[in-house]
């Protein structure tokens, strides 16, 4: 009873992909995109045309965001950083949270007529990160907390600090990649996209560090005194500019999708 009923369930759907005709091939998706949250796409091929390039070409819609999964992401990031994630000298980063979102239009290429794809297009989106940076060294001498920002040495009246640090991308370019389109039952498939978006702007980097109760290392008269908003200013923009020459290495932005679509 059980294979015959999977037969008249499946059957409408094996018909549908015998013809060539509009909408058989248009499928639709819903998924996980990795650093761009819950991903949906339309799409459409139709591997049946007689003509060599309708039966190898495709192409699809794609979107994404993080704000669907936003609480479940931030508590991920949360339970990942736990009690803050040491980079050295006793700072420590935590309470991270991510938004991203992307967009884009995709040309498939099915070299065999298959699962199997190559696929180009156009992309654009942004990610933002940021996350609480924050430090606390029991051992500190005098109950100072030492640093060094840009070059100059640094101290906060007491073994703790905190500041924020934030990471923003704003990115498009054209998308070079490869993925699957793995057909399960019914016309359902699972389907896997990796690829990077080749793009003219990298990520950036700011930082916001309080000036209330940190003195900084005067090299002339071998004082310490009490910072000036001006000069703080000027030590977070070097260093900042300094690590955001660093970031504009990395001039791809990744792409990963894993997700299930359906198609008629």
């Amino acid at each position: 009873m059980k294979p015959l009923l999977f037969f008249l369930v499946c059957m409408p759907v094996a018909t549908a992909y015998a013809g060539t005709d509009f909408p058989q091939g248009l499928a639709f998706g819903v998924g996980v995109s990795a650093l761009s949250g819950l991903n949906v796409m339309t799409g459409y091929y139709n591997k049946e045309y007689e003509s060599f390039w309708l039966r190898h070409f495709g192409a699809r819609i794609d979107f994404a965001t993080t704000d669907p999964l936003k609480s479940a992401l931030d508590s991920a990031i949360e339970s990942y950083m736990d009690d803050g994630v040491d980079v050295g000298d006793g700072v420590k980063i935590d309470d991270g949270k991510l938004d991203a979102w992307h967009g884009g239009l995709l040309l498939d290429f099915y070299p065999f007529a298959n699962f199997w794809r190559l696929s180009t297009g156009y992309f654009f989106g942004g990610a933002d990160l940021s996350s609480a940076v924050f430090g606390e060294v029991a051992t500190a001498p005098d109950s100072r907390f030492y640093f060094y920002l840009a070059g100059d040495h640094y101290y906060y009246n007491g073994n703790d600090f905190s500041g924020t640090a934030k990471i923003n991308w704003r990115y498009h370019g054209p998308y070079l990649g490869t993925g699957f389109d793995i057909g399960i039952f019914c016309g359902f498939e699972l389907f896997v996209d990796m690829g990077v978006v080749f793009t003219a702007k990298s990520a950036k980097l700011s930082l916001n560090i309080p000036h209330e109760q940190l003195y900084i290392y005067n090299k002339t008269s071998g004082q310490w005194s009490s910072v000036t908003v001006p000069a703080l200013d000027a030590d977070v923009a070097r260093a900042t500019d300094e690590a955001n020459q660093k970031l504009s290495d990395f001039m791809v932005y990744p792409m990963l999708k894993l997700g299930f679509a359906y198609r008629f």
